[in-house]
């Protein structure tokens, strides 16, 4: 059966939901068959709530398919890695003057979490000290349709230690087609429905450390993947996305991180990637087995999000060089100090790095030989991680100002747009519209 404890829904009495109601109304017959009816549909809901087993859910209803992911935008970074095959996405728009905006939607509680998008809605998490709430979308007309509030799971503590730039809600949501999950600074986890209906919650653990627990979720096939670590002690964990039972959890000894996991195909094999300071280290997907590591990230707090082609990983944080490590020796292939990322990711298409950083600095690479290629300046530093969609890479910088630049090996600017109001969200790109956070409201640019 669904979880119920710990959740709460804000907009509906679900004791007057006709449905349910109807679902309790069977045939008089006679005791037997009476009995014999309510025992089947009975077993029949909890298979619909997924329960039981992990076979619960038939392997079209647990996971998406690869198409599927494609058409939406399922974690922080989409579905490849903030590269988008939208088209016919606006170059000039204005979120004050409403130029170009489709919607504009306020939402009530504040967070530094990105939107996540799936067969026409739009998933956000929002937070205060005392409260935290997902909230469920429209997507066509902006339209808050749920909201569903987190309470206190078992385990979780009073209060959490937040940074001013993460807040109680920085962790970005991900989906599986069929449910949501979110997590909270306290270290609180859930999942819904594509409703809101609660299907499962848990406690990850009290977070020890400046900022509270700020790393994004991500799905891998049946697989919701975890990176929880503190100053204490820390994990990386699997968890089954239909049960949340642990399929295996592994210790990490190291720095608290805000990063998020990254799933790469090395050799046949299915690794699980995560950057922390100071290292750097692989597991194997099925297992949790460490596969590899190597010290590159020492002194630095890491939140960006480790990028993978072509045997190369490339990680960095906001005290740490950009490196590029070959998979296969362990071994920096390349470094740079010019650049420290911290929080946004790098954007890795057709052999090029784009890479944005605190300070403002946004730089291009050779992807291979670490040669740098151009830079530029912003007036405010970037949190958002650069997208790119149709020919074209985006990257919002921390006032709300959109920077528009041909994507290549030479620097070129063909628009600029401003969104009116402070943002650190990674827009999600989907059709021919951006979806992005700002300080107080959640916008749709386009058509």
């Amino acid at each position: 059966m669904k979880k119920e404890i710990g959740l709460q829904s804000l907009s509906h009495n679900h004791s007057s939901d006709p449905e349910l109601v109807r679902m309790s109304g069977f045939p008089r017959r006679s005791d037997a068959f009476l009995g014999l009816e309510i025992l089947l549909a009975v077993l029949a809901f909890l298979v619909h709530l997924g329960t039981g087993s992990p076979s619960a859910y038939g392997e079209e209803y647990r996971i998406a398919s690869e198409s599927d992911r494609l058409k939406n935008w399922p974690n922080l970074l989409g579905p490849a890695a903030s590269v988008s095959s939208a088209t016919g996405l606006l170059m000039n728009w204005d979120g004050e003057t409403g130029e170009g905006i489709k919607w504009k939607t306020w939402i009530p509680l504040a967070g530094y979490s990105s939107p996540i998008y799936w067969d026409g809605k739009l998933y956000l998490t929002g937070a205060n000290a005392s409260t935290r709430v997902v909230y469920g979308i429209d997507a066509e007309s902006g339209e808050i349709i749920w909201e569903r509030q987190v309470q206190a799971i078992p385990g979780s503590p009073s209060g959490v230690r937040v940074g001013e730039d993460t807040g109680y809600a920085a962790s970005t949501m991900a989906t599986d087609g069929v449910r949501v999950f979110a997590s909270f600074a306290n270290g609180d986890l859930v999942a819904l429905d594509l409703e809101g209906q609660p299907i499962w919650s848990k406690h990850l653990g009290n977070p020890e450390n400046l900022y509270g627990h700020a790393s994004s979720l991500v799905t891998h096939g049946d697989d919701l993947l975890i990176q929880y670590d503190q100053d204490n002690l820390g994990y990386v964990a699997a968890l089954d996305v239909a049960t949340g039972a642990e399929r295996w959890k592994t210790e990490r000894d190291f720095g608290a991180s805000w990063s998020m996991p990254l799933v790469a195909s090395i050799d046949g094999r299915e690794e699980v990637i995560l950057a922390a300071e100071p290292m750097v280290v692989s597991y194997d997907l099925s297992s949790g087995e460490e596969i590899w590591r190597l010290e590159c990230l020492k002194y630095g707090e890491v939140t960006s999000v480790p990028v993978y082609a072509d045997g190369l990983v490339y990680v960095s944080a906001d005290s740490a060089n950009l490196s590029a490590i070959d998979v296969k020796t362990q071994e920096i292939v390349w470094e740079s100090a010019f650049l420290k990322s911290g929080v946004s990711t790098p954007l890795l298409h057709e052999g090029l790095l784009y890479c944005g950083a605190d300070d403002g600095a946004f730089v291009c690479y050779d992807a291979k030989t670490g040669e740098e290629l151009w830079a530029e300046f912003a007036n405010y530093g970037f949190y958002a991680s650069p997208v790119y969609a149709d020919g074209n890479v985006h990257l919002l910088d921390r006032s709300g100002k959109m920077f528009i630049l041909k994507a290549g090996r030479e620097l070129k600017i063909i628009g600029e747009a401003t969104l009116g109001e402070e943002a650190s969200s990674t827009p999600a790109v989907v059709g021919n519209s951006f979806y992005i956070r700002g300080l107080n409201h959640l916008f749709r640019i386009g058509p």
